[in-house]
């Protein structure tokens, strides 16, 4: 398996092979937060701190031992690492609630957020009735409410948004906030509550999505400087009270005539 190009480390998934899609399926990004449990715990106190080095463990962690994570992991430090290549199947997010998410009304704060849509389900995620087949899972290394940094990093949100729009680049997805979502979007039973979702949970989705938007192209101003068009202008034709005088019409065939006639004197 190659690195990917908008990935800095790659620690091969050693768990179950991932079934392969075809890359043409994928339709959206979903972000996650590891969440602050108690293996981040441990490597925050064994690495007394250190950002680099606990996020480095945390990637061979997620590598050799969990078998439910996304593709790609992004630490404080907006380092990118790889655990599978896009055209494999990542288990990142659940299928089990679709009949629950389908059924009941959602929560407020998915309303708000999403109105217009209807159910979550209504998210281009679920075309496949599992997110897992459409999308690409986007591991953020948890901040742990502070226990680690105040919030997502501004290296975090700097890679993250490199890594997305290199792969709506390269699988055609959509930069629009339907197809970038979040773990609590797709699936707010399991990754909310009443109050909010907390998948990526407290996460700047406008900084995000400004970062995706195309720019605009940039009109560049064209100088020409009038003298060196000297040499391309052509004098008016000569006229009669300011009315053109025609240019007289050679008779149908008459150079054809001359041309032959010529023709013939070289003859002899």
């Amino acid at each position: 398996m190659e690195k990917y190009r908008a990935a800095d480390t790659l620690y091969k998934s050693t768990t179950d092979s991932a079934p392969k899609r075809s890359l043409g399926k994928i339709n959206s990004i979903i972000i996650h937060t590891t969440g602050y449990g108690v293996g981040l715990r441990r490597l925050k106190t064994r690495y007394n701190g250190d950002l680099a080095a606990i996020g480095d463990a945390y990637a061979q962690r997620m590598a050799k031992i969990l078998k439910f994570k996304g593709h790609f992991l992004i630490d404080h430090t907006g380092k990118v690492y790889q655990f599978l290549a896009p055209k494999e199947i990542a288990w990142h997010t659940g299928s089990g609630k679709r009949s629950r998410l389908k059924r009941e009304e959602p929560f407020g704060w998915w309303t708000e957020r999403w109105s217009g849509l209807a159910k979550p389900t209504d998210l281009p995620s679920w075309v496949e009735n599992s997110p897992n087949k459409v999308s690409i899972g986007i591991d953020l290394l948890a901040h742990g409410n502070g226990s680690l940094t105040d919030g997502y990093t501004e290296e975090q949100y700097e890679s993250l948004t490199k890594l997305i729009n290199a792969l709506c680049e390269d699988l055609n997805v959509e930069r629009e906030r339907k197809f970038i979502v979040g773990h609590e979007d797709v699936d707010p039973i399991a990754r909310g509550n009443k109050k909010a979702g907390w998948d990526p949970g407290h996460f700047d989705w406008d900084k995000l999505m400004a970062g995706l938007r195309k720019p605009e192209p940039a009109e560049i101003p064209v100088e020409v400087d009038e003298s060196s068009l000297e040499e391309f202008k052509v004098d008016a034709p000569p006229s009669v009270d300011n009315k053109p005088i025609p240019f007289p019409k050679t008779a149908p065939g008459a150079f054809f005539k001359l041309l032959n006639r010529f023709l013939s004197l070289l003859r002899g």
